[in-house]
């Protein structure tokens, strides 16, 4: 497990709205924070952020919304 995964998979464990708010944020800051480092776009933790981006993105629209 990669350390920005501890505060993604908080997030969508997460089921008060409000807490999951605060947790989407802290995982897209644990993510860009690790993007500040060079990374291999062929590695599997590239694509594990790349699936973790997409999913926060959408958690966080659905948050929004409701």
């Amino acid at each position: 497990m990669y350390l920005w995964q501890n505060d993604y998979v908080a997030a969508l464990a997460e089921t008060d709205p409000k807490k999951q708010r605060q947790l989407v944020y802290h995982a897209i800051v644990a993510i860009e924070q690790r993007r500040l480092n060079p990374l291999d776009p062929a590695s599997e933790e590239y694509q594990a952020i790349e699936s973790a981006e997409h999913a926060l993105k959408r958690l966080k629209r659905l948050l929004s919304e409701g």
